[in-house]
């Protein structure tokens, strides 16, 4: 999906030049902890092994800006875990910065906020396996539901003391909730409330893309055997991409955004080609596995986990084990997880009862797959909103 984009994107900077200018700010690469401590937030680092090895490190703001460093105390607070998407990490919600970002926003509303960072991102290592390895990246989404975020659950009660945590997902970050609750089931009884942000469950709307992409061009099999384990751009190529492609005078010649919107859905009026810099500059490595996952789903229009492979047995994940409040938010014009997926899973959680809502994310009519996180308005036309949402769960949940 996302990755699709890359791969387009490092294509077409074959084809076009442009002189090198300095445009991305000297922060674009600076690691999380160092961006939240330079907007002026309280900031800690943890790390968790998983039970299948390896190191995870969570990011901590435990509390806002406005909180005086030598008062404050995370003992007690509500505590909200976020768990970003395919390609992203902890950075997805505090690189747009202060007025804008979503940990941010809640951290000053008086929450405990834990930003997660699953396998495969810069903030990921193993006890045995180097990232060179191909070892390393034998995983999908499954292992980050059925190990990396009950892992990073656990750490974080053990270091706040309470009994029970909201969790919020970003696109796979949700699929990684459905698995764990389907996988660990003992895992509800730790969740206060779930908050799915574009829920990646159903993919019949990519199926074509995916047959094409996998079974005719077998595109992934060919990269394997060119040697190449896992989806990554050098630091160096990204930068060319971006200073040719991103930054034009006028918007119909920004080949990024024709590109991006081509997925995600065009929404001119939100984008900003600071903050696309920004996202293709932080953009995190992911294993191949996790691309032909969600390709596995969207061929078979099954929740399916791995199994036995691409072309294996399919074994339904089990929706039934969801135990917990559950609100689905979808962008009215999100062109990866379409509204129509998304009411389908609407459809079983409250088949069940565990169904909280079901909504648009957001009043703006265009609002689309990225804009959850990077749409140039996002603090009032999503954050705020959500704001309100979880503070109303925790009073009614919590």
């Amino acid at each position: 999906m996302a990755g699709s984009i890359s791969r387009v994107i490092f294509i077409l900077c074959c084809f076009v030049t442009s002189e090198q200018q300095n445009i991305l700010k000297k922060d674009a690469f600076d690691s999380v902890p160092q961006l939240i401590m330079s907007a002026g937030y309280p900031v800690e680092k943890h790390r968790v092994t998983t039970t299948d090895g390896y190191i995870l490190q969570l990011h901590r703001i435990p509390a806002g800006k406005r909180t005086a460093r030598k008062t404050f105390s995370a003992k007690g607070k509500k505590t909200v875990l976020i768990g970003h998407g395919l390609l992203g990490s902890s950075s997805d919600f505090v690189m747009m910065g202060p007025d804008r970002s979503l940990a941010y926003s809640l951290a000053d509303e008086g929450y405990d906020v834990w930003l997660a960072n699953l396998r495969g991102t810069i903030y990921s290592s193993h006890q045995n396996y180097t990232k060179n390895n191909p070892k390393f990246w034998e995983f999908s989404f499954h292992e980050h539901g059925k190990y990396d975020l009950p892992a990073s659950i656990d750490k974080v009660l053990s270091v706040t003391g309470v009994s029970k945590i909201m969790y919020i997902g970003y696109s796979m970050g949700t699929t990684t909730f459905f698995v764990m609750a389907s996988e660990r089931p003992e895992y509800n009884d730790k969740i206060i409330s779930f908050v799915a942000l574009a829920p990646a469950v159903y993919f019949a709307n990519i199926k074509p893309i995916a047959e094409w992409l996998l079974k005719s061009l077998k595109i992934l099999d060919q990269l394997r055997v060119q040697g190449i384990q896992y989806l990554n751009v050098r630091q160096d190529v990204r930068e060319m991409i971006i200073q040719s492609m991103c930054y034009t005078q006028k918007p119909q010649d920004n080949i990024c955004a024709r590109i991006i919107y081509m997925f995600v859905g065009n929404d001119e009026e939100q984008y900003n080609q600071d903050i696309t810099a920004l996202f293709l500059a932080r953009f995190q490595p992911a294993s191949f596995r996790q691309f032909e996952h969600f390709g596995k789903i969207a061929m078979t229009d099954v929740f399916t986990s791995w199994e036995d492979g691409l072309w294996g047995s399919v074994r339904k994940y089990k929706l039934s084990n969801v135990r917990v409040p559950v609100t689905l938010l979808y962008g009215e014009n999100d062109q990866l997880t379409e509204k129509s997926q998304v009411l389908r899973l609407a459809e079983e959680l409250n088949a069940t009862g565990v169904l909280e809502d079901v909504r648009p994310a957001s009043s703006w009519s265009k609002f689309n797959h990225l804009d959850f996180v990077f749409a140039k308005d996002v603090a009032s036309i999503f954050n705020k909103p959500l704001l309100t949402t979880i503070k109303s769960l925790f009073y009614k949940y919590g």
